[in-house]
């Protein structure tokens, strides 16, 4: 038996992808559930491509073992739902599994059902092979409505991870004056890396649908997905394990529609904030956040945002920053500090990076 390229990479892939899923499922340290999410992504991906190769080396089909076939035919509506959960499960310390995400394994196994019962049929001969098999037959029809419905579940779940990522990022900084090191940025590069994979998928499928690009071209665009499977799979893993450990996420940042809070508190607490930045100056401690004001200020965390918010209309962040702003233009004033460059300035003002100073300096 001759291997191809695409066979040997899917061989490593498989091989890696399961070593992963172990690696995940005995990490002890960090956050669990995102550590058990983790791993249940890297068997879905193990289990498509080792779907592909045993049906390409032929000891899988709609024939020979039928479930696992149908199963492995499936999984890729696994991995987003997989992918969208240990996102959340990242961004929100509260994060739980409920009842409810069950609903998220529903169009996996409809399809996998489907997928076993019309190819059982054909294996009991209860439907004719040629109407099944021929283009335009059941089988295709099949094929195509499991591939359309698979590509609008993967940009469905896409949009939602990105709509996570954006409202987890405007928490953030109602919580936290120093958001570098945990705004999940590296998940930017995981759903690119996912989206790239995908849309390859999607380019060879329709192009080899209108038969417009050859076999060889075909094959070549698998390949490449392959490989770009199995790049930021590696990335995403060892990335996803180290913010686990250091990071367990913040807790879902509350509305203010059923606040009992009044105008006039609001006003009460920015007067009592604004003495105590003067007096204190809290924002020169880099890593500032909102729970250390509620304890100096013995004020809950709620109010004091919807009170920077109501009487100041900012964020916590772009507050904390802008006296940082002042500060640092009060020691461009000082001759003490003449000598100094603007990015020490900005350190001695409580920043921690200089792209965040740029930014609120220009702002």
């Amino acid at each position: 038996m001759i291997l191809s390229l695409a066979d040997i990479v899917a061989i490593y892939a498989v091989v890696q992808l399961l070593s992963l899923t172990a690696v995940s499922l005995n990490y002890k340290k960090g956050k669990l559930l995102s550590s058990r999410l983790l791993a249940g992504f890297m068997a879905s991906n193990a289990l498509l491509i080792g779907q592909y190769l045993l049906t390409h080396l032929h000891i899988i089909s709609h024939e020979k073992l039928t479930l696992i076939y149908s199963i492995g035919t499936s999984s890729y509506l696994l991995l987003m739902p997989f992918l969208y959960l240990y996102i959340l499960s990242l961004c929100y310390s509260d994060f739980r599994l409920k009842k409810i995400h069950l609903l998220h394994l529903a169009p996996f196994l409809a399809v996998t059902l489907f997928s076993f019962i019309m190819n059982f049929l054909i294996n009991q001969e209860k439907i004719a092979s040629t109407a099944f098999l021929s283009r335009g037959g059941i089988l295709h029809s099949e094929f195509l409505i499991r591939r359309i419905l698979m590509h609008i579940q993967i940009l469905s779940y896409l949009i939602a991870s990105v709509i996570a990522l954006a409202s987890y990022r405007r928490n953030l900084k109602e919580m936290y004056s120093s958001v570098e090191k945990i705004d999940l940025a590296w998940c930017n590069m995981l759903l690119a890396g996912f989206t790239a994979m995908w849309s390859l998928d999607v380019l060879s499928w329709l192009l080899a649908s209108m038969r417009l690009i050859s076999f060889i071209t075909q094959y070549w665009l698998f390949v490449s997905s392959l490989l770009i499977n199995l790049s930021f799979t590696l990335i995403v893993t060892f990335r996803g394990l180290i913010q686990s450990e250091s990071f367990s996420g913040i807790q879902e940042f509350p509305k203010y529609i059923s606040s009992r809070l009044k105008l006039t508190d609001c006003k009460e607490i920015i007067q009592k904030l604004t003495a105590y930045m003067k007096n204190e100056k809290p924002y020169l401690k880099p890593s500032l956040s909102v729970e250390d004001l509620t304890k100096s200020l013995n004020i809950p965390a709620k109010n004091l945002s919807q009170a920077i918010h109501t009487i100041l209309n900012k964020s916590f962040y772009d507050l904390i920053n802008s006296y940082r702003i002042e500060e640092v233009k009060q020691l461009m004033l000082n001759p003490g500090y003449k000598n100094q460059t603007f990015l020490a300035l900005a350190y001695n003002a409580g920043f921690n990076s200089k792209s965040v100073f740029n930014s609120a300096f220009k702002k």
